[in-house]
């Protein structure tokens, strides 16, 4: 007698939409995580009553995670910032970001006769994701959007700041355009206590349905049979007709590596990197800076607890951080002292409020990225592995729908869905 439904190995974003989903159709669910916690990239530590993310974190409205929380029951609190005030840097300098009309007049970023380029630049991309020719990469695309240099660099610091994708030879261009489109129309969200209210309601309601969350197990084996094998480091063996992967593509290549799909996949794996400094600030020195974006080198900066519930009574959360180029080797030391330099032009004096921090040298962004040489999101992997009856994957790497949480979200949503009904279907087929 088998001993679940499915079973899902991975306990991230898109594990947790598995299960919650799959349970939810009414399959007996089983869900293995490694770590001590669930959530993984999408965790929250709290330190010194500050709620640390692991690096910045915008969740988009209307997105595929959205959509799949409130199919949950679940509203995510919190509320868009304000970038109307912010900043864009150029040669260390600070100039009022154009995403105002009264900001794109005033910024002393562009000359009177550019800002109307400018500011129709952005209202296009507001209104729909511009096309872009099959197989062009970012630069390309961007190139092929306008003629200005000036232009030209606004909207690749914007495609970085909305994709977290630093590979501007390489990555897709119609896939990072439409995620700008996205965040331009939608906004994103700062959510309230960090991502882990999230987690913590993804959680209650795969537990509501009978899941067994089985925290700090790793799967060590999938093996394939009239109904699938899955095996834990703490020895425990079960059994179940449907199996969600919902691990990183080299992961899930070990647990199954005949899995032709699977190793595709791994071998076209480019992953995202960051570099994050996570400061918890008593005060903020400079309450009008809540974001700068660097327009000539690869920098960020911004105040979540400007807009959500992430820091004690009158202090500050703010990230900093670099996006890194795929394979980019640089020392700890530089990094931390090249974070600290951009906060030290954004919100001078911020060293002498530090109450909390974190730092990541080289945090994983996005198992990987959608490469213009294979499509984009059309090169990767499809949710049901056609070569595996029952065995469905999920993450940032799999299915053609957007990036990041979104599709992690959408594709370990589809995942449960679909396991829960392979299932419904062997069990009404006759035998």
């Amino acid at each position: 007698m088998q001993d679940f439904d499915v079973v899902v190995a991975g306990g991230g974003v898109a594990g947790l939409c598995a299960a919650s989903f799959a349970s939810s159709a009414g399959a007996r669910v089983a869900l293995y995580e490694a770590s001590p916690d669930l959530g993984g990239r999408a965790r929250t530590r709290v330190k010194e009553e500050f709620c640390f993310n692991f690096g910045p974190h915008a969740f988009y409205r209307r997105g595929a995670f959205d959509t799949a929380l409130r199919a949950q029951g679940v509203v995510a609190r919190g509320k868009v910032p304000n970038l109307a005030i912010g900043y864009f840097v150029r040669d260390r300098t600070l100039h009022l970001a154009p995403f105002s009309a009264s900001g794109l007049a005033e910024t002393t970023l562009y000359p009177s006769a550019l800002k109307a380029a400018v500011g129709a630049a952005l209202a296009r991309f507001g209104k729909s994701a511009p096309e872009v020719g099959h197989g062009l990469n970012a630069r390309q695309a961007v190139e092929e959007f306008s003629p200005s240099p000036h232009v030209r660099e606004l909207i690749s610091a914007m495609l970085r700041l909305t994709s977290l994708i630093h590979d501007p030879d390489a990555a897709d261009g119609a896939t990072l355009f439409a995620q700008l489109h996205r965040a331009l129309s939608n906004n994103a969200v700062y959510i309230d206590d960090g991502w882990n209210q999230l987690v913590s309601a993804l959680a209650a309601r795969a537990n509501a349905g009978g899941c067994l969350l089985g925290v700090g197990e790793r799967v060590t084996a999938i093996r394939p049979g009239q109904t699938w094998r899955v095996e834990t480091g703490s020895g425990n063996s079960v059994s179940a007709p449907a199996v969600v992967i919902a691990l990183p593509p080299r992961d899930a290549v070990e647990l199954l590596p005949h899995a032709e799909a699977l190793r595709v996949a791994a071998d076209r794996s480019v992953a995202v990197y960051a570099a994050c400094l996570d400061l918890g600030l008593s005060r903020l020195p400079e309450p009008r800076h809540n974001f700068a974006l660097g327009l000539d080198e690869p920098l960020y900066l911004s105040v979540h607890s400007s807009a959500a519930r992430l820091a004690p009574e009158g202090g500050a959360l703010v990230h900093i951080m670099r996006y890194l180029q795929p394979d980019q080797q640089l020392d700890k030391a530089s990094l931390i002292a090249e974070l600290e330099g951009f906060a030290d032009l954004v919100q001078p004096g911020w060293r002498s409020h530090v109450r909390a921090r974190q730092f990541f040298w080289k945090m994983p962004v996005m198992h990987s990225e959608p490469l213009a040489r294979f499509g984009g999101l059309a090169g990767r992997p499809a949710v049901a592995v056609p070569e595996f009856p029952g065995l469905y994957i999920a993450g940032d790497w799999v299915g053609s729908h957007s990036l990041l949480s979104d599709a992690a979200a959408a594709s370990g949503r589809l995942a449960g869905e679909l396991a829960a009904a392979f299932v419904q279907k062997n069990r009404s087929s006759p035998a």
